[in-house]
């Protein structure tokens, strides 16, 4: 298979800049994966030329200069100093905004691997809905500045103070945290720290968070691993949202998301349309959410518990159509 002009082009730079040493044309084309594509000697030099350019135009310096062999043509590298990046020193506020990013895009990958099995079931001659995709998504730019803010606070080592509204609360505490954490799992977001009003491990939805603001104190308790970091995180979001077995029935060419996530499924005729029962483990609110966003095309069969929550959120928006 030929080699891609863009792999072509790293392999060139790899190459010029793995030597102090100035190397020939001949001696490139030899060495670099890509030349060897070429049918004759003027295709491959026509190659160089504009792999050359491409190289200069995009900043890369190519340095020409006088071969060690004695008699042998010009030759070609990439000088360590003057393409090599200086050290980067990032603010706090750079950190942080760094560290929401990456977070960004790890939930993207995970929504790559949802699209992906969307994916196949559409190569297996199921057909999603046109609104299917991936239930991982990061939409509110107050949770997005409300994690920068607590990831420059982790990077400073410093504390944070803000509202918190607990669920069925009408009215908001103040907390005092030494944030340890930020970012998500299944699609919301979370701080993991130490409540220093509390004096013990907290969770915290960053959505019913408000009001944050970075304190001058430094830390007084050191920070665990992240590895114990994360189970804290993982065990506060069973509790909240925890995991259940269901069953799930869909509608034939229904319900994409659903079917990606299911464990297994068997033919099923309900409510007088072909479908199929599907087996789902996921977080009850989650899995709550996607069934009711389906209508009448997926119902939950068990357990009761998800039974009660898809009505509710059904009730609930139909009330508000109202």
């Amino acid at each position: 298979m030929p080699t891609s002009k863009s792999q072509r082009l790293v392999n060139l730079v790899i190459c010029l800049r793995s030597t102090n040493a100035f190397l020939s044309a001949g001696e490139i084309r030899r060495m670099v994966q890509g030349y060897d594509d070429a049918e004759n000697d003027a295709a491959y030099l026509r190659m160089f030329e504009r792999d050359k350019r491409e190289l200069r135009d995009a900043g890369v310096p190519l340095e020409q200069g006088a071969s060690l062999a004695p008699g042998s043509p010009a030759g070609y590298r990439i000088p360590a100093h003057g393409y090599e990046l200086p050290d980067i020193t990032l603010t706090p506020q750079q950190a942080g905004v760094l560290a929401v990013a990456a977070e960004v895009w790890r939930e993207g990958e995970r929504a790559a691997r949802a699209d992906g099995a969307l994916a196949k079931l559409t190569a297996a001659g199921i057909e999603p809905a046109h609104d299917a995709g991936a239930t991982v998504s990061v939409t509110d730019p107050a949770e997005l500045a409300t994690a920068a803010l607590v990831a420059e606070a982790i990077a400073e080592g410093s504390t944070v103070t803000f509202s918190h509204t607990p669920a069925g609360a009408a009215e908001p505490t103040s907390r005092r945290v030494e944030p340890w954490w930020t970012g998500s799992r299944h699609g919301h977001w979370y701080l993991v720290g130490h409540d220093l009003d509390r004096g013990e491990p907290r969770t915290f939805r960053l959505v019913r968070i408000s009001d944050v603001r970075l304190g001058r104190a430094a830390r007084t308790v050191p920070v665990p691993p992240t590895e114990q970091v994360l189970a804290l995180l993982d065990g506060a979001v069973s509790r909240l949202n925890p995991l259940v077995e269901a069953t799930v029935w869909a509608a034939d060419g229904r319900a994409a998301e659903l079917r990606a996530m299911a464990r297994s499924q068997s033919p099923a005729r309900r409510f007088g349309r072909d479908g199929v029962d599907l087996e789902v483990a996921a977080p009850l609110g989650e899995l709550s959410a996607l069934v009711a966003a389906q209508g009448a095309d997926a119902v939950a069969l068990r357990p009761a518990e998800l039974r009660v929550r898809v009505v509710t959120i059904l009730t609930a928006a139909e009330e508000a159509a109202r």
